[in-house]
């Protein structure tokens, strides 16, 4: 009897825990179009189990536009709160930047170290 209020408190403890957000491991495929909505950047990356939620991709505010016209976007993810199936699994995230810059001639998308992915829009699409 004790021990099972001892699990159930901490599972309880568990389930009250605030995730944060952590980056994703890495990312898989990217899409980039432009079009009159603007800038559309959609995003599949591979996170260590399943149970991730609230999968997004943060574009960066820059002061100055880069020299290589490249936007970079982070790519996170919230972790589960408690058991989950150790498989890894897939997030998808997306982002419509409406005030697109003239400038921007692709996108990076940062995952966990070596996890990043770069697209470039195509010839003729807009740009």
């Amino acid at each position: 009897m004790l021990l099972t209020a001892i699990l159930l408190t901490t599972f309880t403890l568990a389930q009250d825990k605030v995730q944060e957000p952590m980056t994703v491991k890495k990312v898989l495929s990217a899409t980039v179009t432009m079009e009159k909505a603007g800038l559309t950047v959609a995003a599949v990356g591979a996170v260590p189990s399943g149970g991730y939620t609230n999968a997004t991709l943060t574009r960066v505010n820059y002061i100055r536009a880069p020299d290589d016209g490249i936007q970079d976007y982070y790519f996170s993810a919230t972790p589960p709160a408690g058991p989950a199936a150790q498989v890894i699994s897939q997030v998808k995230a997306s982002d419509v930047w409406s005030g697109a810059s003239a400038w921007v001639k692709g996108v990076r998308i940062r995952g966990d170290g070596d996890g990043v992915l770069v697209k470039m829009l195509g010839a003729g699409k807009g740009r």
